[in-house]
């Protein structure tokens, strides 16, 4: 493949990864681990692009595929108004945060805010546009991404921490939420496992 296809490439992804969100929005609400991982991405395209174009094509492209996921998470409390204002959002995703590696019901998530689940669930959506176990869901995979980004922990164990029954659920919802299977993504973006216990990136 030559420079020019390679490029042509990368056009490609960028579009199909940024479809439908605002290039304004790409980087708000983006983890601190996923902006430093982007940039490692761009400067070691930049490094090898007179030498070696089809690798800095593959490193831009992980680039705009991390942009594109963060760009949709980070845009998806914009595209609804109405329903619930930003403060009770902000305190779901809190709370959600600090039991993620717990069950969560849609019960308790209404008792947060102090609502009925029926008028909760309805008020949620439309503010969101999913339903709050989707949220949820989509709030576990974020967080199980991270972790896989700034550490090396084993895949099973930062599917337990998340809040998945065992490693095979949280492949299955991994999958269906990015397309890529964890181990995948972990070759791709983030830390490699540890084969000689916990390890943290500092």
């Amino acid at each position: 493949m030559n420079m020019r296809h390679s490029a042509t490439a990368a056009v490609v992804m960028y579009t199909d990864a940024l479809d439908g969100v605002p290039t304004g929005q790409c980087l708000a609400g983006t983890s601190a681990e996923t902006v430093e991982t982007v940039l490692r991405l761009i400067g070691d395209a930049q490094s090898v692009l007179r030498n070696d174009s089809e690798t800095a094509i593959v490193r831009l492209a992980q680039a705009i595929d991390l942009l594109g996921q963060a760009g949709r998470t980070g845009s998806a409390s914009t595209r609804f108004s109405g329903g619930l204002a930003g403060w009770q959002i902000k305190r779901l995703d809190s709370f959600i945060d600090l039991h993620i590696e717990s069950t969560i019901r849609t019960t308790q998530l209404a008792t947060v805010l102090g609502l009925s689940v029926s008028y909760f669930s309805h008020a949620f959506k439309q503010a969101m546009g999913v339903a709050p176990q989707v949220h949820v869901a989509h709030r576990r995979i974020e967080l199980a991404r991270q972790a896989m980004l700034r550490s090396r922990l084993p895949l099973a164990e930062i599917a337990l921490n998340h809040g998945f029954c065992d490693q095979s659920h949280f492949s299955r919802t991994f999958r269906r939420e990015t397309g890529l299977t964890p181990q995948k993504w972990r070759r791709l973006y983030g830390q490699p496992e540890s084969t000689e216990g916990h390890s943290v990136v500092s």
